[in-house]
């Protein structure tokens, strides 16, 4: 009988034993990975999870508001842009250059204003855009904008439709009165609160003002839907606001609807009471919404109407923000050689 091999026996056991021993920490390396996957998993749905907590803070009006006050926009939009709109303050007037409150007295563009209305026309046309109607105030410096901007375009032919309802803001007054004398005078916060607070009127103007009979025997105010006896004396950018939104929702809103490429062409304070509604700014942060003279406002809406980006400002930006200084310091008080 043979003896067994002892050295080959041993060397099996040690076979067996090293592969007892790696098997167990085979295991525990699997185990580990499995604990990492088990992880990463769970940190997935962390992320999800505060992605969606993300979502819901932001969505909602109160939402928007904070992503259009800080200028951004989430990178993942989820509402597709269905119509363009585009907001215009007219040109330059010649009450604007003397920094005066002209809001009702009819005043036409100055010499710079027909510039910005044809370098507006101009810069829409080079970007492409193309208008199918226009709604325009009653006031001329509105409604001569709205010729030099389809003119620039080669779009004279486009239907332009008026009405009192996107008239300026009436200063009541104010009206005729030098901005900067007034801060002086008055202060430029007082000033700053006429100029630009949401709910405050002025003083009313009455029959001894110098303007009241130009501005009430016009016969443009026999155009209007309220008798001349009904039309405002002073308003508040709330109540320029109150009157536009019918015009608004009966006029403006089914044209859009339609799919048609609408151009409002207006005044500082009719198309800063429309942004207020259709981005629900605050009534505290619209004192700070400027738009200069003859630069083009596209909003990009949803089905609903609603932004689904911030208001874009057409053109050179330098330039732009330079403007939007100079309608700021018009309020601020100058001190005028004696």
């Amino acid at each position: 009988m043979k003896r067994p091999n002892l050295k080959r026996v041993r060397v099996s056991a040690d076979a067996m034993l090293g592969a007892l021993l790696g098997a167990k920490v085979k295991e525990s390396v699997d185990f580990k990975a499995n604990l990492k996957t088990v992880k990463k998993e769970e940190e997935k749905k962390e992320e999800v999870t505060d992605w969606r907590k993300n979502v819901d803070a932001m969505s909602g009006m109160e939402g928007r508001k904070k992503l259009f006050n800080a200028g951004q926009f989430p990178l993942l939009v989820l509402r597709m842009s269905k119509y363009k709109l585009f907001l215009l303050r007219h040109g330059e007037g010649a009450w604007n250059k003397e920094n005066r409150f002209c809001s009702w007295v009819d005043q036409k563009l100055s010499e710079d204003g027909v510039k910005e209305a044809q370098d507006c026309g101009r810069l829409l046309k080079e970007q492409g855009y193309k208008f199918d109607l226009v709604f325009t105030s009653i006031l001329s410096r509105s409604i001569q904008t709205a010729w030099l901007v389809l003119e620039a375009m080669g779009q004279e032919w486009v239907p332009v439709v008026k009405s009192w309802r996107l008239n300026e803001r009436h200063y009541g007054s104010l009206i005729g009165l030098n901005r900067a004398e007034m801060a002086l005078q008055h202060g430029e916060e007082k000033v700053k609160l006429w100029r630009r607070s949401y709910d405050v009127t002025p003083p009313p103007i009455d029959e001894s003002h110098p303007y009241f009979l130009e501005i009430y025997n016009d016969p443009r105010y026999t155009t209007c839907d309220v008798a001349r006896e009904n039309l405002p004396r002073a308003e508040s950018l709330k109540e320029v606001l109150d009157r536009l939104l019918p015009y608004w929702d009966s006029t403006v809103v089914p044209e859009i609807k339609n799919g048609r490429t609408v151009l409002i062409s207006a005044h500082g304070n009719s198309c800063r009471a429309l942004l207020k509604h259709l981005e629900g700014i605050s009534d505290v942060d619209i004192a700070s919404v400027t738009l200069p003279t003859g630069i083009p406002v596209l909003l990009e809406l949803d089905e609903n109407l609603k932004p689904v980006k911030p208001r874009q400002l057409l053109g050179d930006q330098v330039k732009i923000q330079a403007a939007i200084k100079k309608v700021e310091d018009q309020g601020k008080a100058k001190q005028t050689a004696t």
